[in-house]
Formats: structure tokens, C-alpha cells, sequence
């Protein structure tokens, strides 16, 4: 029997959202909820009473008022430790000295995300207010560690539960920012990148830039067929996300009107899934990433430079029909962004409700160790490899995002696609072993 009982003198949106994705989702059972006393403490199922009344039960977590509350406001966050983890919302029982259930609804619904008006250059959530990165666990899927903790002390009341392992999902993904380096660029275009090349004395990029448009060498950033060969290596599924937004500053792909571009995303399309990648523009601009999202007609998202503000960018991506978002990670910095590598149903703080947008958390992304963390291959491996282990660990999703520029023989990314065959070889070890 798996089925757990929930003790609390009142119930909330809040509170039923958090159980269910804890207690169903990542722990498989079953819960029912009561606020009769009889009933509870009669009950055959496993007992937690959610509240500071000293009930017979199983297993007592007293409440943080966060999960009874309706509005937003600042929280008091007061660090501990439990069980070598770091902590918060704290209390003065020793089994479970914290709200568990509380301080895991406050960091995946990104609740701190709604209180914070300072952004970045990109007009994003700054990582560095993360309470994550603050007390230095953004590299640590925090509330699956949590959990993993919970289903010990469940276990060690009642050792005749057993949960259903959760299978671990390795789910490589791209964005293709860029489908070619050279290829289907306007002629205006080419004309000011060769001039370009001339005045930074750059003559291999030219005579490279000459020798793919008139076919005698490949594309640098064409590295399709080596992907499908990786694919079927591995038998990997992965999901592939394109930019279709006009060009701008911020916005490099070819037209998604030309023939190339139409050619490769059916191409793609027939094998893997495939998912819009709205456009720069579009955290600002509703009726932009409606016009984008209805042109290329697909339920899965990840917005360019993860560009996207809570609750705005999501509750657009909700209303117009997305329905599985990967954009939950930072593009400034690797790490666990909602402190989880599961899924999980976006929850508007806001509205007080419960979407029915599924959000796919990523934790690593090449351009963050290279652009941002200046990691060379050697510390990229070793931080691929980190995410890979604590996800496993965790039965979580392992969901990187990669590009297809840095896989390619372009000379700025050479050493980057031994990094990702390496993380490649070492799951295959993992699963074979």
C-alpha cells in the first residue's frame, strides 16, 4: 500500500498542487486529504499531519503559513541544515525540521521570481538574486535531494511502503539559433561578412565562406547528419528548436521562408520532435510570439537567450497553446534553476491556479560554460558530468541544450563536440553497466 493520508486544518490551492506533484508525481502513490480528526487518526493509510495539533500519525511536518497564503509577499528566509542539505523555513521538530512541503512549492514555482524587478542586460531575472545562487546550491537539484531524504523517513516508519523507481531521461536538445554559417544568407548579407572577414585579416574564414557557397566545402555549422548518426548510436530521442523570428540584432538565422530552412526543419521534423524557439523579441512583444508560435504550429518552446519573465512569459505561452516549455534555466550561468530536473505544471502565484503548461527544467547549456563561466573543454566535461550524476542520482530528467555552431568545424568551438560525444560515451557506460 502507497497510499498516504494528509492531515491539515484548512486546504489550498497551494497546498494540493505541491502534494500532488510530491506524493504522486515523484513519489508515484497516492494522497488523500482530511480535515476531520477521526477520520484521520483511524485511518490505515500512512498518516502526516500538516499541522501543530499533536495528532496520532506517522510522520508530523508543522506548517509555513506560504502554502495557506493567497497573495505574494517577501518571505523570511533563514538558512539551515538537514541531512547535509541546505534548508529553510525552519521549525523545531526533529524528524522534518523544516516546511518541506512549503520550501519546495517556493523554489519550483519560482515564487521569488515574482518579487524581483531588478533584470539583467537581456531584461531577464538576474541569477545572481536566486536564493539558489546566494547560499551556493544552483548546482544541486535541491528539492529531489529533499525528497530522496523524505522517502527515507518514510520508509524508516513504515519499512513495508516501497516507492517505484522513476526512470531517468537523458533528453538531449538544440537550438538552432543559426542553422548555417554561410549558407542561405541574404547577398547583402554575405557582402558586409566578407568584407568584414578582409579588414580583420580573417582569409581562412573567407576562403572557407567562398568554398560553401559554391559547394565545395560543408556548411561548418551543417552538422545534421552527424547528429543522426549520434542519434541512432545512442538511441538518444532528442528535440530540436527553432528561431523562425526576422533577423535583428539579436536574431541570426536564415528566413524561415527560405528553401533551405523549409527543407531542414521537415527533414528534421520526420525523425525527432521539434519545437518553436521564439524569437528575441517576443519576451516584450505578446502579439510577436503569438504571430511566431502560430506560424510554426507546435506545442513544445524555448525562448532565444532564455528570454522570458515570470509570470508574463509564461501565462502567454499557456494562453497560446504551449504546452511542454524548456526554457527553465538560466542563460547567464549553469545550474538548477527551479531547484528540480523534473517536470513540472507551471503554477501562476499570481492567479493562485495551476496551468496546464508543462515546464521542463534544463540545467546545462554549452554557451553558459563558454561564454559566461569562460570553462575550458577539461572543466565543461567535468561540469557535464557533474549535472549528468546528481540528475541520475535523482531519477530526474538530464536535459542539455546544445547548438548546433559548437558541434560543427567552426574554429571558435574546436574541442567542444569531444565534449558532448564524451558526456554521450559516459551515459552509455552508465546504462550499460
Amino acid at each position: 500500500m502507497r497510499d498516504f493520508i494528509i492531515y491539515s486544518k484548512e486546504q489550498s490551492t497551494r497546498l494540493h498542487y505541491i502534494l500532488k506533484w510530491i506524493l504522486e508525481e515523484s513519489f508515484l502513490c497516492t494522497y488523500h486529504w482530511t480535515d476531520d480528526i477521526s477520520a484521520f487518526e483511524s485511518s490505515d493509510y500512512f498518516k502526516i499531519n500538516y499541522s501543530n495539533l499533536p495528532l496520532k500519525s506517522d510522520l508530523q511536518i508543522i506548517p509555513h503559513p506560504l502554502l495557506f497564503e493567497s497573495k505574494i509577499c517577501n518571505q523570511k528566509i533563514v538558512m539551515g541544515n538537514w541531512k547535509e542539505l541546505a534548508i529553510f523555513f525552519q521549525n523545531d521538530h526533529r524528524e522534518i525540521p523544516f516546511d518541506i512541503f512549503a520550501a519546495s512549492f517556493y523554489l519550483i514555482s519560482r515564487y521569488e521570481e515574482y518579487l524581483c524587478e531588478e533584470t539583467d542586460e537581456h531584461n531577464r531575472f538576474p541569477h545572481r538574486w536566486a536564493l539558489a545562487f546566494k547560499e551556493n546550491f544552483l548546482n544541486l537539484p535541491l528539492v529531489d535531494l529533499w525528497l530522496s531524504e523524505f522517502k527515507k523517513v518514510i520508509q524508516s516508519k513504515r519499512t513495508t511502503i516501497h516507492f517505484p523507481a522513476k526512470t531517468f531521461q537523458f533528453i538531449p536538445t538544440y537550438d538552432i539559433d543559426i542553422a548555417y554559417s554561410f549558407k542561405g544568407k541574404q547577398s547583402g548579407v554575405q557582402f558586409l561578412s566578407a568584407v568584414k572577414d578582409i579588414l580583420k585579416f580573417d582569409f581562412l574564414n573567407l576562403i572557407q565562406r567562398i568554398s560553401v557557397l559554391v559547394d565545395k566545402q560543408k556548411d561548418p555549422y551543417d552538422v545534421y547528419s552527424l547528429l543522426d548518426e549520434i542519434h541512432e548510436r545512442y538511441a538518444l530521442q532528442p528535440i530540436y528548436f527553432f528561431l523562425i523570428g526576422q533577423r535583428s540584432t539579436f536574431n541570426k538565422n536564415i528566413a524561415y521562408s527560405h528553401s533551405l530552412m523549409q527543407n531542414l526543419i521537415q527533414s528534421i521534423s520526420q525523425k525527432y520532435k521539434v519545437g518553436i524557439h521564439p524569437s528575441y523579441e517576443t519576451s516584450d512583444d505578446n502579439e510577436l510570439l503569438k504571430k511566431e508560435i502560430t506560424i510554426f504550429r507546435s506545442n513544445k518552446s524555448r525562448q532565444h537567450y532564455i528570454r522570458f519573465r515570470i509570470p508574463r512569459t509564461y501565462k502567454q505561452l499557456a494562453q497560446l497553446g504551449i504546452t511542454e516549455e524548456y526554457s527553465m534555466g538560466y542563460g547567464s550561468i549553469n545550474g538548477f534553476r527551479a531547484s528540480t530536473s523534473s517536470s513540472f505544471l507551471w503554477f501562476d502565484v499570481g492567479e493562485n491556479k495551476v496551468s496546464n503548461m508543462r515546464v521542463f527544467p534544463f540545467c546545462y547549456m554549452e554557451c553558459n560554460s563558454f561564454f559566461e563561466q569562460k570553462y575550458s573543454t577539461n572543466q565543461a566535461t567535468q561540469e557535464l558530468e557533474h549535472y549528468y550524476q546528481v540528475t541520475r542520482k535523482t531519477e530526474g530528467m538530464f536535459i542539455p541544450v546544445w547548438h548546433n555552431f559548437s558541434l560543427g568545424t567552426d574554429r571558435l568551438w574546436r574541442g567542444w563536440r569531444e565534449v558532448y560525444e564524451n558526456i554521450l560515451s559516459f551515459h552509455h557506460q552508465q546504462q550499460t553497466s
